[in-house]
């Protein structure tokens, strides 16, 4: 009898590590784990999520053929001026005809955990350019990955890169205190998802 329950005991135990998401096959390919919340990689397929205070002066320089740094993070908002949330995005995979499916949804919450602003961002409204095999993301001092030449709207995969953007602004009544940026990413051909987060502050 005691051998039995033990038995009993040792497939439960196996059945709830299987099941476990620690043991799941996109966990085990996650490549940010324990990295900053703005950044993940997961089979390929990447996302870095920051913030800017002049939107349009920061696309054009990531528009730019010659661009060199990387977009920055500004934890600190202005009121009465647009601001801009970005996410950065690399690897995504193409479908039969040669072309990406990436959405984004993006939530602002306000210091009390209310919604401040929401929008979704999908394929068709993402900005795309090539990107020199060279570039280097700052926060992983490694080329971007170039393992899969299927990746991006007909080009490699290290010559892809997309930008997926939300403006806002915080007007005069808003609360001081600190927002939170989250944005769930979606490449829907590789049936990959995550979500970013990324804190800022209103004074």
């Amino acid at each position: 009898m005691i051998l039995r329950k033990t038995t009993v005991c040792i497939t439960w135990l196996v059945i709830l590590l299987a099941a476990s998401p620690a043991f799941s096959l996109q966990e085990q390919n996650d490549q940010t784990a324990g990295v900053e919340k703005n950044y993940k990689e997961v089979n390929g397929f990447s996302g870095y999520l920051t913030l800017d205070d002049d939107p349009r002066e920061n696309i054009q320089r990531w528009l730019d053929p010659v661009e060199i740094e990387t977009l920055s993070a500004m934890p600190t908002m202005k009121r009465g001026k647009t601001m801009g949330v970005f996410v950065e995005l690399r690897g995504c995979k193409q479908n039969a005809q040669a072309v990406c499916k990436v959405r984004l949804n993006y939530t602002i919450y306000n210091p009390d955990g209310s919604v401040f602003a929401a929008r979704a961002v999908w394929q068709r409204e993402i900005l795309w350019k090539k990107q020199a095999p060279s570039a280097l993301h700052r926060s992983n001092p490694k080329p971007w990955n170039t393992s899969n030449p299927k990746m991006g709207v007909g080009l490699t995969s290290h010559r892809l890169k997309g930008l997926a953007r939300m403006h806002f602004r915080l007007r005069k009544d808003d609360p001081v205190g600190e927002y939170k940026v989250r944005a769930k990413v979606a490449d829907l051909n590789a049936d990959i998802s995550f979500e970013l987060e990324l804190n800022f502050y209103l004074k």
